[in-house]
């Protein structure tokens, strides 16, 4: 199994190497801010409402989204 490309935890973007501090908006070991969490139902209800208008590259980044989510609590759990 292949190590996955490091990417920003704040935006999902490819980072280059050693851009790590320079690219988040959080610094290492930083909590999440409540408004990022307090966003996240706001943002479920926004793609809800308007699934129907969502293009193929869209979903997919809706999808993927929700995958490394699940996937980083389950490794928290763990």
């Amino acid at each position: 199994m292949t190590t996955p490309a490091p990417r920003c935890p704040t935006c999902g973007s490819l980072l280059a190497h050693g851009t790590y501090e320079t690219h988040s908006l959080l610094a290492p070991g930083e909590r999440l801010t409540p408004w990022m969490i307090h966003d996240l139902p706001r943002i479920a209800w926004i793609v809800e409402y308007r699934a129907a208008e969502l293009t193929d590259e869209e979903q997919q980044l809706v999808r993927e989204a929700i995958t490394r989510m699940l996937r980083a609590l389950e490794q928290d759990t763990g």
